[in-house]
């Protein structure tokens, strides 16, 4: 053989040990870390994408606003309580006429139950530490939901 096929030769052996490890290597996750969470498959019936979607930019607003009105010298919500008033108003104002915990109990179950174990269930208070905790709840549903629907 020539020098000029070994040449090619060569050259094809290292382009298919390259392409092998493209292929095979491990790669590196682009998932978000599991923070107990997940909606998949909680959004039921015919507006379970459009009701994910609204969703998420309902928890998407509630976080901006709490993290905005923090940063107020003379914040207006200044309690748990408050905050769950406002959730529920604008959660009922989102979805009119139907409701959300009829159209898909199983999303506002497990939402519940994610509020409750990550931030808990006082109605007290929201102190810095807190209402950023609250903030980063309720940005980790809108992210859930954005993924439900993916």
């Amino acid at each position: 053989m020539s020098r000029e096929k070994y040449l090619v030769l060569a050259a094809l052996l290292v382009l298919a040990v390259l392409s092998a490890v493209a292929e095979f290597a491990p790669r590196a996750s682009d998932a978000r870390p599991d923070r107990g969470l997940s909606l998949r498959g909680k959004f039921i019936g015919p507006n379970a994408a459009q009701d994910a979607a609204a969703f998420a930019g309902l928890c998407h607003g509630i976080a901006d606003a709490l993290q905005s009105d923090g940063a107020k010298s003379s914040p207006r919500i200044t309690t748990a309580v408050q905050l769950e008033d406002v959730r529920v108003a604008a959660a009922e104002g989102r979805f009119l006429p139907r409701a959300l915990t009829r159209e898909q109990p199983h999303v506002t179950s497990a939402a519940g139950k994610y509020l409750d174990d990550t931030v808990g269930t006082s109605g007290g208070p929201l102190d810095a530490t807190r209402r950023s905790s609250l903030v980063e709840a309720y940005r980790a549903l809108a992210e859930a939901a954005e993924e439900a629907v993916r």
